[in-house]
């Protein structure tokens, strides 16, 4: 527990910060690119339920 305390109390460097601003940078662009994957998948199944309610239908 002592060494959790001592983690949190050191000083941020500035190569800290750089750091975690490029980590966080690489981790939204992973985010960006997952959501838009996930907005195709989520548009060819709309398509594809509207082809069977078609197909089921009759229209």
């Amino acid at each position: 527990m002592e060494w959790i305390r001592r983690m949190l109390r050191s000083e941020i460097r500035e190569s800290h910060v750089g750091f975690a601003l490029i980590l966080c940078l690489l981790v939204m662009s992973a985010m960006s690119i997952a959501l838009v994957w996930q907005a195709q998948i989520i548009a060819n199944q709309r398509d594809a339920i509207r082809w069977l309610e078609r197909v089921k239908l009759g229209n």
